[in-house]
């Protein structure tokens, strides 16, 4: 039998309501990557969020009980603001465009605040004066956005290193380029920095286990795609 699939978009948002039940990140993000059967009892879950969470682990990146600041409110983006309000973050400044997305950033900011001990809030992303604000008293900034990638690369949502600091972890969930102008910035300001592919990684693996109760062989799968 099928023990379950993968969905892509656009599917992600509409495949829900065929679902027997729905994990509590799914529920909050409204948006299905993985389906598992079990008995004919179809589950959608979403795997993005936990991805991100466990290769910050894997970097030794610990952010329970801290407050990050993340630019984005699209599909990924959502899934990670979502997955930290319930794995413990304290607190999520949002930053965003007034763009197609904006309203998703307010309803997953009030999902968030009514539904999670983690208090988020959300923020133009042209007030940058206020995004140096954020960022100041974050122990994590999390790029979250198509920016830094095809047809963006070279560009950042962050205008220069100045907005970061040393003891600053930055993350980016671009992964082709490796390293984003975001993470050169970070680089030069002498930030831990990480990329997208162990959050790609995780999140399959995340997918896998659910389907297997099993593991995938990442450290294997770090060496082939270097």
């Amino acid at each position: 039998k099928m023990v379950g699939s993968n969905v892509s978009m656009p599917n992600k948002t509409v495949v829900g309501q065929y679902l027997d039940k729905l994990s509590p990140a799914a529920e909050l993000c409204g948006a299905v990557n993985t389906i598992v059967n079990e008995d004919g009892v179809l589950t959608g879950h979403i795997t993005d969020g936990i991805g991100f969470m466990q290769a910050l682990k894997d970097n030794d990146i610990d952010v329970i009980g801290k407050k990050m600041t993340i630019a984005g409110a699209g599909g990924a983006a959502t899934a990670i603001e979502i997955q930290a309000a319930l794995d413990g973050v304290k607190e999520i400044s949002i930053f965003n465009i007034h763009d197609k997305f904006w309203a998703n950033a307010e309803e997953t900011v009030k999902k968030i605040n009514e539904r999670t001990d983690c208090k988020a809030t959300l923020y133009d992303l042209d007030d940058k004066d206020k995004l140096r604000e954020e960022i100041a008293d974050s122990y994590l900034f999390a790029q979250a956005t198509g920016v830094g990638m095809k047809p963006l690369e070279g560009q950042t949502v962050v205008p220069d290193e100045t907005y970061f600091r040393p003891d600053l972890i930055v993350t980016d969930t671009v992964y082709a380029p490796r390293e984003t102008e975001t993470l050169r910035l970070a680089k030069k300001a002498g930030c831990k920095t990480m990329n997208g592919l162990g959050m790609m990684l995780f999140q399959g693996d995340a997918a896998f286990h659910l389907w297997t109760g099993k593991h995938m062989p990442i450290d294997h799968m770090k060496e082939e795609i270097g």
